[in-house]
């Protein structure tokens, strides 16, 4: 079996768990916050928009 290929995603510390506060702070879940700011991206910023999608696409996916 081939060995999976391991992702070298690099956050700055700094910046590490910025998005789930943001959500905490609007009442939400880091799933349903990037949901909101999909649905309707012109209305947040540009770096809140890349943190939902890089949420969506990372920490939203449901594990089979």
């Amino acid at each position: 079996m081939a060995k999976k290929k391991e992702l070298d995603i690099k956050i700055k510390p700094s910046e590490k768990g910025s998005f789930s506060r943001w959500a905490k702070k609007k009442g939400k879940t880091s799933c349903e916050a990037a949901k909101m700011v999909m649905r309707n991206p012109k209305k947040y910023s540009e770096k809140i928009v890349k943190k939902a999608n890089f949420a969506k696409n990372f920490a939203c996916k449901t594990k089979k």
